[in-house]
Formats: structure tokens, C-alpha cells, sequence
């Protein structure tokens, strides 16, 4: 009887734990994974809802292992996940997002996606031949006023099939120095701003100058050179593409912006100023205060 009871106990103590087991072992999945150009898993990388570690030790590989001659893809499982610092992009990578979002649940200020800022990289040397596609970027209206993704000093990077959401006083995408740069079926929706304040364009076509792109490493003031952006739609936000700042003589160059809807903008579709060599084509304006507000302070 005694032996029966014993049994019985470590029975039960074993029921008891089994949930906590289970429990634990879903808590950590394997989200992200390294591929080579034949689609072969190099590295998985574990997390739970929390991508940041995870996605930044498949870019650390990427950075450390990518080139020319081996272009690698970093792939996230689909889900939603939070990114708590900001991840910074590496070379000759793709990253593909397979329909995962990611949310900016960063405390204090920082982007969730950003070209590399280790090191002074000047004109267009700090990020080449990155994709990044297939996804959803979600501001989260996060309060610490940063853009979900910041690009400088780099040169053909082209985003694709990515939801931008949710900014709060701030643009959802904004690049300086950088050259190549495509933005293709892309949507961007969701803003909370004040043009008084901030002038809030979601795709913010920027100078390199300290006071008006901060936190990077080389100020030279290079310019950005044959950006792209096509069958994208704007809705619900302040602004659609362009600038507003300008330095004397100095032009963005060789803009396209064409096969795009602009619905329900409260000021202008596009603010182009100081920009040259121009193409805007084919773009539908629904609801806009402005389409194409086009000015030239540089003589």
C-alpha cells in the first residue's frame, strides 16, 4: 500500500509538471534563420515574442560572413514581435520578413531597422545590396518619436511589399547620403503629428546635416542620388514623399516617384524642394490639400 501511494505521488508530480514543461519549451522557437542562395539553413537563431537578440545575431553573422560572392538572406517566421533596440542592416543581405511584423517597443529613441553607424562611413559606403521585403513595420504610435526605418551613406537597397504603420511625430521611413534607393508596392498608414511642430512626410527624402538628421557618423554633406518610389500607397498621414529642408546649391537628384495613390494627405502629396531631375508619372491624388509642392531655394 505504501509502494502504491508512492507511486502515485510521483505520478501526480509528474502531471504537475508536465504543463511547466511545455509551457517552457514554446516559450523559445527557432524565428530566424540564415540561407545561403540555395536556400540552405546556415545558423537558426531561438527568441520568444522579443526578436532584438535574435535578429541581431543574424545580422552580426551576416555582416561577418556576406559579399558580393555570397549573398545571404536572414528569413523571420511569421508573427508578431517586438523589437526593444534598434537593429542595424548589414550588406549583401536580404532580409525577408515572411509576413512577420515587427513592432518598435523601444523605450527610448531608436528606429527598428537602420543602416550601419559602427564606424564613420563616408558617401555611399556604410550599406550595399540589401533588400528588405515581405513584412509589416509598426511604429506602435511609440512615443519616442523615431521612424521605423533610417538609411544613410548607402546605395542600392531596395524595399519591397512592406505595411509601414503607426508613426508618431516622426516619418515612417527617412534616408540621407544615399544613392539607388527604391521603395516598391509599399504601403504607409497611421500617423499622429502636428505640421506646426514637425513636418512629418512618411517617406523623408533628408540632407545629411547634423541638426537635421541626427545620430549618425560622417556629416559630408552628400546628397541623395536616383531614388525611386513606385506602386506605393499613402493614406491617412501628413505628408506622402519629399523634403523641406534645403542647403544653397546643393540638389536632391534624379527623384522618381510614379504608379503611386496619395488619399487623404493633409497637406501635400510630395514636397519636392531643391530636388532635380525629376519624374512624377501616373500618380493618383484622392483627398490631397496639395499634389506636388515643388519649390527651388538653392540660387
Amino acid at each position: 500500500m505504501i509502494k502504491l501511494n508512492k507511486r502515485i505521488i510521483s505520478l501526480l508530480m509528474i502531471f504537475s509538471l508536465l504543463p511547466f514543461v511545455i509551457i517552457s519549451a514554446g516559450s523559445s522557437k527557432s524565428t530566424v534563420s540564415v540561407l545561403n542562395e540555395n536556400g540552405e539553413i546556415l545558423e537558426n537563431y531561438y527568441s520568444s515574442n522579443n526578436i532584438t537578440q535574435s535578429l541581431k545575431r543574424a545580422f552580426d553573422y551576416t555582416k561577418n560572413n556576406a559579399s558580393a560572392e555570397n549573398l545571404l538572406t536572414i528569413r523571420i517566421e511569421k508573427g508578431s514581435y517586438d523589437v526593444k533596440e534598434t537593429i542595424h542592416l548589414s550588406s549583401y543581405t536580404t532580409l525577408d520578413l515572411g509576413g512577420a511584423r515587427l513592432i518598435n517597443s523601444n523605450r527610448k529613441r531608436g528606429n527598428i531597422l537602420k543602416s550601419p553607424e559602427d564606424r564613420p562611413y563616408p558617401k555611399y559606403t556604410s550599406l550595399t545590396e540589401s533588400i528588405i521585403k515581405n513584412g509589416i513595420l509598426d511604429g506602435n504610435f511609440n512615443t519616442n518619436q523615431s521612424c521605423m526605418l533610417r538609411l544613410c551613406h548607402c546605395k542600392n537597397v531596395v524595399i519591397e511589399n512592406v505595411t509601414f504603420l503607426n508613426n508618431y511625430y516622426s516619418h515612417h521611413a527617412e534616408l540621407a547620403a544615399s544613392e539607388n534607393v527604391t521603395f516598391r508596392d509599399c504601403s504607409f498608414s497611421g500617423q499622429v503629428s502636428d505640421l506646426n511642430i514637425s513636418s512629418s512626410e512618411a517617406i523623408q527624402i533628408d540632407i545629411l546635416d547634423k541638426v537635421h538628421f541626427q545620430g549618425f557618423t560622417c556629416y559630408d554633406n552628400t546628397m541623395n542620388k536616383n531614388i525611386t518610389v513606385e506602386n506605393c500607397i499613402f493614406k491617412n498621414v501628413y505628408r506622402g514623399v519629399g523634403t523641406h529642408n534645403y542647403f544653397k546649391d546643393l540638389y536632391q537628384s534624379g527623384i522618381t516617384i510614379k504608379g503611386c495613390t496619395f488619399e487623404n494627405i493633409t497637406d501635400c502629396a510630395i514636397s519636392a524642394v531643391n530636388f532635380e531631375n525629376v519624374l512624377f508619372k501616373n500618380n493618383n491624388y484622392i483627398n490631397c490639400k496639395y499634389s506636388v509642392f515643388l519649390r527651388d531655394n538653392g540660387k
